[in-house]
């Protein structure tokens, strides 16, 4: 029986904690953040139902007194459900307290190199003889495993795998930087030279527009899957509607970068001011309506052209009004579920740091329709 520990009181948390208290090989839960009070309203509602529910408070920039609450709650799995600058703070306090850890954020994929990080400390979780499972949430860890099934069981050859995510994120608006695997190396490209606009074989996601991007779900296939030459991943944009007068500002010589003292302590460039108006004046955007993701594999299967779809929907209303947070985020919760399940059960066993890809694919996949996340299949002619 595990006792495990929940770092981060959120919408996640809210999914997995009444769907652990029935797992049986869970004794005990733990649910720690800095707000103890949003804990103990977790606590209330579930207790009672199967495993033993307990809180805590735990601040991470206190390193002292985060290792007093471990040495009290004692857990044998950590999830981090706190941000990714967190992570290698919580694998550290892991192997203090002899916990096996698991998150759903690969931390700074955006370098290029899955192999630093987390990745760092494999050689001190192999010693200790504890696993730790990171990244383990939609993209990448879920598409990759539905990807790789897809691969072995309905391919002999994979040309391009392009993974699609629709009305989940919004992409990064403010940037043209981007990225793909393009006959097995990285391709720095600009985004919005690559679009990709959905037709009627996509289904309900027909009629979107979506643009090119960096993900780590395409580092992870270049690390993990080096067989498939070229990967893409496409996501929504929202376009920027609003008037943007810089240029004008510039000839006309209004954005000078020389400094200009405001009062006898304070000074900024006209340039500076003009690009924290304009930062000052964006929404944060709230997404609504249907959604999902999805990935798109070219290959042959006996001798004959094939490509296939295959993806998994939500809505972010529903998710919102249920959960309180967006459906790219219940996504990922169901892949942490499924992740902690397979721990508990002892089905994910190995000394060492790992995404999901180390282990069997249809075994992740299986614990992710288990969880209530099922991916649909659609050959495109």
């Amino acid at each position: 029986m595990k006792k495990v520990l929940i770092l981060g009181c959120n919408g996640i948390t809210e999914f997995i904690v009444p769907r652990m208290v029935d797992m049986p090989a869970v004794s005990e839960i733990i649910i720690a953040s800095e707000d103890k009070a949003e804990c103990d309203e977790l606590r209330k509602k579930y207790q009672g139902k199967g495993a033993r529910i307990t809180t805590a408070r735990v601040d991470l920039e206190n390193e002292q007194g985060t290792k007093m609450m471990l040495s009290i709650t004692n857990p044998d799995i950590i999830i981090s459900l706190v941000p990714p600058k967190f992570s290698l703070t919580v694998m550290k306090l892991a192997l203090g307290t002899g916990a096996d850890y698991i998150d759903g954020a690969l931390y700074g994929w955006e370098d290029g190199d899955l192999l630093s990080g987390q990745f760092s400390m494999f050689g001190e979780f192999r010693s200790a003889a504890k696993m730790a499972v990171v990244g383990c949430g939609m993209n990448p860890s879920y598409l990759v495993a539905i990807a790789r099934a897809a691969m072995r069981d309905d391919f002999d050859s994979v040309d391009s795998v392009d993974v699609l995510e629709v009305n989940l994120t919004e992409g990064d608006s403010s940037s043209d930087d981007a990225f793909m695997i393009q006959d097995g190396k990285r391709v720095d490209v600009s985004s919005s030279s690559k679009t990709l606009d959905l037709d009627d074989n996509f289904g309900e996601f027909s009629g979107s527009r979506l643009y090119l991007q960096g993900s780590p779900v395409t580092m992870d296939f270049l690390k993990e899957i080096p067989g498939v030459p070229n990967v893409r991943c496409f996501v929504t944009r929202k376009v920027e509607e609003e008037e943007d007068f810089t240029e004008e500002l510039n000839k006309l010589g209004m954005l000078s970068e020389v400094p200009v003292k405001l009062t006898p302590d304070f000074s900024i460039s006209p340039k500076e001011f003009w690009e924290k108006y304009r930062e000052s004046m964006k929404k944060e955007t709230v997404l609504s309506g249907r959604c999902g993701a999805g990935i798109v594999i070219t290959g042959r299967q006996k001798g004959e052209d094939k490509t296939e779809f295959i993806y998994f929907t939500g809505d972010n209303d529903k998710c919102a009004e249920e959960y309180k947070m967006p459906c790219a985020r219940l996504f990922d919760a169901h892949a942490i579920l499924a992740g902690v399940s397979l721990m508990c059960s002892g089905r994910w066993l190995k000394a060492g740091v790992f995404t999901p890809a180390a282990f069997d694919a249809d075994m992740f996949v299986s614990a992710v329709r288990t969880s209530g996340l099922a991916a649909e299949t659609r050959i495109i002619e």
